[in-house]
């Protein structure tokens, strides 16, 4: 009895090892199997959530334009918590929409800026819009509150979607109007900003539409 036990020891650790020789396999679909091999692909991620996801959350989110700096001339701490989204420590980004009086386009650098007048219309510039080329900041990626961090593997993945955000609206919303045009229009936006300097407040827009 005791000689078969002993002989069964060198049949266990054979299998055992054998088992830690073997690599498993992860069983994907064709589709999958060519996007792992393509790596994160930051155009395609914003592809997938635009028209599902990113575009609903501004529309149903979005609050007035002169509603929150009033709103948040108030009392900012209420304000935020009520409608600010951020990453990490950074300034608190909003969803908001409006009308306003483009009074100029300006293009004196690469950052290109619209003066915008808000209701009620005095002629002065209240806050801006961003025309690009250069399109700066985050608040399209952190205002909508579902894009956060921990989802993706690294920094480089997290501030590529802001990139491909920026990418998007160049070509779908300030690709598809004559921008240089703008100047002595009434305008209706839908976008988001970054409240980082009351001074100058830039609207990133997803939608821009002329008046009638």
């Amino acid at each position: 009895m005791m000689k078969t036990n002993l002989l069964k020891i060198p049949i266990l650790l054979l299998l055992i090892l054998l088992l830690n020789a073997c690599t498993l396999a992860t069983v994907r679909t064709i589709e999958e199997d060519r996007i792992a091999k393509e790596g994160f692909n930051p155009a395609r991620y914003v592809s997938d959530i635009w028209e599902s996801e990113f575009l609903p959350t501004l529309e149903e989110n979005a609050i007035e334009i002169t509603d929150l700096l009033s709103e948040i001339e108030t009392d900012e701490d209420v304000t935020i918590e009520a409608y600010g989204n951020r990453t990490s420590t950074g300034p608190f980004s909003f969803m908001v929409r409006g009308e306003a009086e483009v009074l100029a386009i300006n293009r004196e650098s690469r950052v290109g800026l619209g003066e915008l007048d808000l209701p009620p219309y005095d002629g002065e510039a209240d806050v801006y819009l961003a025309i690009g080329p250069v399109l700066r900041g985050n608040a399209l990626r952190d205002s909508v509150g579902f894009i956060k961090f921990n989802d993706f593997t690294n920094q480089v993945e997290f501030a590529q979607i802001s990139d491909a955000l920026k990418e998007r609206i160049d070509a779908d919303v300030l690709g598809e109007i004559n921008i240089d045009e703008l100047a002595g229009e009434t305008i209706n936006f839908l976008g988001s900003l970054t409240y980082d300097d009351p001074e100058e407040i830039v609207i990133m827009p997803v939608r821009l539409e002329v008046t009638e």
